[in-house]
């Protein structure tokens, strides 16, 4: 079957869970298919180093599944406070430490993409930063946020796409970097490695549109 079911459009992989991952697709209008994988995420010497590392990781287990042509899309985040990075809490104690960390101050968060097509020996690595800072949030404000249930799986135990948002006084940075999926890093990467198939508002991208937040670099595939 050709990898490209769709009208001439390039199937997409997304290789992740994230809800807030698939919308984020959703929302650009790139048709896609969901492709489960199971990495150990690791920490680094460095913010921008772990979501690069990680996003690698999922890139390349996607890359195994997917059909040869196919694009696959993987993405990691973090939040940086007080130099601490913080990942998912392990549970709802660790989730209110970490919000206890949040109160009144400001988070970085860092998002890597990492895009490739299958079978390619190169792909593309485009890192996005964001600074989120919060409103004093007093043990209710925090219990209650907890008690959503929100906090769980979330880096920093904050997501922004739901209730989270009515944490935060303010975002210097793109909104969907915090979300999990940078909208400028995803797009710049895929005009990165896309093909003639690919449309071509999403090959010709003006260099203007990324900025000073987002990082790209190239991405070796070992084919074995």
């Amino acid at each position: 079957m050709s990898p490209f079911p769709t009208g001439g459009k390039p199937w997409v992989y997304l290789a992740s869970g994230s809800p807030q991952r698939r919308a984020i697709m959703e929302e650009l209008g790139i048709p896609y298919r969901l492709l489960a994988v199971d990495v150990e995420e690791i920490a680094a010497a460095t913010p921008r180093e772990t979501v690069e590392e990680n996003a690698g990781r999922k890139l390349l287990a996607g890359l195994r599944s997917a059909n040869r042509g196919a694009i696959v899309i993987a993405a990691d985040t973090v939040l940086e406070v007080q130099g601490r990075l913080l990942g998912k809490p392990a549970d709802e104690a660790m989730a209110v430490q970490y919000l206890q960390m949040l109160s009144g101050g400001a988070a970085t968060a860092y998002s890597a993409v990492a895009v490739a097509v299958a079978g390619a020996a190169k792909g593309c690595l485009a890192t996005e930063t964001a600074e989120v800072h919060f409103k004093n949030l007093p043990p209710e404000v925090i219990q209650w946020y907890v008690s959503t249930g929100e906090p769980m799986g979330r880096a920093g135990a904050f997501g922004i796409s739901r209730l989270g948002e009515v944490l935060t006084e303010s975002i210097d940075g793109c909104h969907s970097c915090v979300s999990g999926l940078p909208k400028t890093a995803l797009i710049a990467a895929l005009s990165r490695i896309a093909d003639a198939q690919w449309p071509e508002s999403l090959r010709n991208v003006p260099a203007a549109i990324i900025g000073t937040r987002v990082q790209l670099r190239s991405l070796a595939i070992p084919l074995s």
